[in-house]
């Protein structure tokens, strides 16, 4: 496991708040669009092609 400073853990927090917003940013746009929610096949891509279930699991902030 990687040892973090504090700095470093609060730099993390706030790069995970920003792409948060973006991605919620993008999904607004994309249900403007009507694009939204993706099909199975697109989720495929977007996901590389993982099964969401077989990713690893991070512990919550």
């Amino acid at each position: 496991m990687a040892n973090l400073t504090a700095e470093q853990i609060e730099q993390k927090k706030q790069q995970l708040k920003q792409l948060s917003e973006e991605m919620n940013a993008i999904i607004k746009e994309l249900q403007e669009a009507g694009a939204w929610p993706l099909d199975e096949d697109e989720l495929d891509q977007v996901a590389g092609g993982f099964i969401l279930g077989n990713l690893p699991k991070f512990k919550a902030l």
